[in-house]
């Protein structure tokens, strides 16, 4: 049984993180060599390191939450995303659609339904293409 996961793209948010770590370590670097009484620049510090790595956790816990998972057999699809889970039987499916930018596979069943597996990145790239033509290959077959 085939499984796929779909990765989101990494947030701009772990360059504000990873610069904020940066000016949190710079103030400890400039603390430390001032010595042991600039308790101002100790806790500046130690606040840019704590909103950094905070920053780090959210945006991981956000690229989770994105991902699609999709399994496929020889009866049909599970869909796992952030929408929630879908599932399907390859007899039901009518026709497949893959968007004009290529993130978006969409599997007809008839005229009223229709399942689309949207890439969290936005864009198609070596796993969605592998997940495409399984597909494929579970139709023709």
């Amino acid at each position: 049984m085939p499984s796929y996961v779909l990765r989101p793209r990494p947030p701009r948010l772990l360059a504000v993180a990873a610069l904020a770590i940066l000016v949190g370590a710079c103030l400890l670097g400039v603390g430390l060599g001032w010595g042991p009484h600039r308790f101002g620049l100790w806790l500046a510090a130690t606040i840019a390191g704590v909103v950094g790595l905070a920053l780090i956790v959210v945006a991981l816990v956000a690229m989770r939450r994105r991902r699609v998972h999709v399994e496929l057999d020889s009866h049909g699809y599970a869909i796992l995303g952030p929408d929630g889970e879908r599932t399907g039987a390859w007899g039901d499916v009518t026709r497949v659609a893959l968007s004009r930018q290529r993130d978006k596979l969409a599997l007809y069943h008839g005229e009223n339904r229709r399942t689309i597996i949207a890439h969290p990145a936005g864009t198609a790239d070596d796993e969605f293409l592998r997940l495409r033509h399984e597909i494929d290959r579970y139709l023709d077959g």
